[in-house]
């Protein structure tokens, strides 16, 4: 395996939930990207080399409160950055 920040995965999974809740959010692969993006610049990177590492720095991402919120909080001003800005028509 190589060398991965395995805070894709957990923005990716906030992301979907957050978008679960915001049916006129844009889904289109371009404002999707842009909304990774800017979650992922707004947070710390958990670099990880290691299945085991993907999986430690999952459970310890879910046990800790604060890490939690500043995920949620990343992700929800992305979601509202791109959905007011996207690169596209707004449709």
């Amino acid at each position: 395996m190589s060398v991965v920040n395995s805070m894709e995965n957990i923005v990716d999974t906030a992301l979907e939930e957050l978008l679960k809740e915001d049916p006129e959010c844009c889904r289109c692969e371009h404002c999707m990207d842009d909304m990774k993006c800017l979650a992922l610049n707004a947070l710390p990177p958990k670099y990880v080399s290691s299945e085991k590492g993907v999986l430690f720095s999952k459970i310890s991402s879910a046990m800790g409160q604060q890490r939690s919120i500043d995920i949620r909080v990343a992700c929800i001003n992305a979601l509202e950055f791109v959905k007011g800005h996207p690169h596209h028509p707004k449709t």
